[in-house]
């Protein structure tokens, strides 16, 4: 008994925190930073749009899940100025192999698991291939190291969980951040609970 009014005790504060994120109704960070098809992100990008910005990483699982019905949503609102972004924590090589129909590892991958390409924009956090290759013991002797840069981006946003979505108005400022995914491609509450986010937003 005790047990459980301790839980229902917690359970109050626990939703207040996640309604007092720090973050709701303020600008959203901007860092300097281009898509994969050479978009800019800045405070530009998203005057007069709603913009659903997306954190995920390849093979997170209900990341992948995510893409298929963000590709649903992103076909469904391109008419009605909704625009949708993926920040992935991941290298522009990796993204780009992943996004394409081609035989590398990550297009495989993808292709493996069953998920499709994402037909909106995608801008990596991390850096390239090459800013990352450092020089260990003799110029023939080369790897790569992961830095910290890596988790800029997501540290900036306060993102702990994969994915994300924050849904950001046409003045730059967050209203809405959601956490969790779908645990399926086919997640038909998933994608009635962000259309009815966006929804919500388009009649403010």
């Amino acid at each position: 008994m005790k047990k459980m009014l301790l839980l229902a005790a917690l359970v109050p504060a626990l939703f207040s925190a996640y309604a007092q994120n720090p973050l709701i109704n303020k600008p959203i960070p901007l860092l300097p930073a281009k898509t994969l098809d050479g978009k800019t992100i800045d405070g530009q990008y998203y005057k007069g749009h709603l913009t659903v910005v997306s954190f995920m990483y390849i093979g997170c699982p209900p990341c992948m899940n995510e893409i298929g019905i963000l590709n649903r949503l992103n076909e469904e609102y391109k008419a009605k100025n909704v625009q949708f972004l993926c920040v992935a924590r991941q290298m522009p090589e990796q993204m780009m192999q992943f996004n394409e129909d081609s035989s590398s590892l990550f297009g495989k991958l993808r292709k493996a698991l069953g998920v499709p390409r994402m037909n909106y924009s995608i801008q990596p956090a991390c850096a390239s291939v090459e800013s990352k290759m450092v020089k260990s013991g003799s110029d023939s002797d080369q790897h790569i190291t992961l830095t910290s840069e890596c988790n800029t981006i997501t540290d900036l946003y306060g993102v702990s969980s994969f994915p994300t979505a924050f849904f950001v108005d046409g003045q730059g400022i967050i209203r809405k951040i959601n956490r969790g995914g779908p645990p399926s491609q086919h997640d038909e509450a998933f994608y009635e609970e962000m259309k009815a986010s966006i929804d919500s937003m388009l009649v403010e």
